[in-house]
């Protein structure tokens, strides 16, 4: 009997190690890479399954203080990161690479615009940008706008979105262009409704995307550990990031 009771502990101890989770909070700029990312890590770790929650990087933050049960806030800015991390809540983090924003441009726009400038200079032009209260690269948007000399020309012509990535489905339908994360410029279904340009990034603050670990457990600490192996930014810049 008190070999069955051994066996049966055992066989449970199991299950619950084959059952752990990882669940990772990121910004919404990554939905393109990250499943891919996901994928290469389970591989390399079988026995941890990864669920990912996207939004804007400000707006989980939020969640995160409030007791949302994270593990691995990958946020588009440091400035989340350092956020929570005054607050007790970060007990690692990891820059693991550097995002780039793009105009982003409906094939409705005949010709195509060769700059902000002839972007603006397009009369009736919808450009939407993710809100730049809780959204890193809405604000490098706006930044990029006032440095090209068109803010006012445009602000009443933008669309607000929750995050980058619904700002980049708006472009889709409705908006005929989008300030928008270069990954997700090169989403298949955007690549067939447009083109887009490369802004440079000396018009905006770096857009530094740094993971950190909300909630310690050894895959937590794993995950941060392979956002830097050869193999992730292999990956991170295939899909348009550069390294830190």
């Amino acid at each position: 009997m008190g070999t069955l009771r051994a066996s049966l502990f055992l066989l449970l101890v199991a299950g619950s190690a084959s059952a752990a989770g990882l669940r990772l909070a990121a910004a919404a700029n990554l939905n393109q890479v990250l499943p891919e990312l996901v994928s290469v890590y389970e591989k390399l770790h079988p026995d941890v399954t990864v669920a990912v929650s996207y939004g804007a990087s400000g707006t989980l933050s939020q969640q995160i203080e409030r007791g949302a049960p994270y593990d691995v806030f990958l946020s588009a800015s440091p400035e989340y990161v350092d956020y929570l991390a005054r607050r007790g809540r970060v007990s690692a983090r990891r820059v693991f690479a550097r995002g780039r924003l793009v105009l982003y441009y409906s094939k409705r726009l005949n010709p195509p615009p060769r700059d902000l400038a002839d972007l603006a200079a397009k009369k009736g032009v919808r450009v939407a940008v993710a809100n730049p209260e809780h959204a890193p690269y809405g604000r490098a948007a706006l930044s990029c706008l006032r440095s090209a000399g068109v803010y006012e020309e445009l602000a009443g012509r933008l669309v607000f979105a929750a995050n980058v990535s619904q700002a980049a489905q708006m472009a889709l339908h409705g908006a005929d262009a989008a300030l928008i994360a270069l990954p997700l410029a090169r989403n298949p279904a955007l690549e067939r409704a447009g083109g887009y340009l490369e802004l440079p990034q000396s018009c905006h603050q770096p857009l530094y995307q740094e993971a950190a670990v909300v909630r310690q457990s050894a895959a937590a600490g794993s995950f941060l550990d392979f956002l830097a192996s050869p193999e992730a930014q292999r990956l991170l810049r295939a899909y348009g990031y550069d390294s830190p």
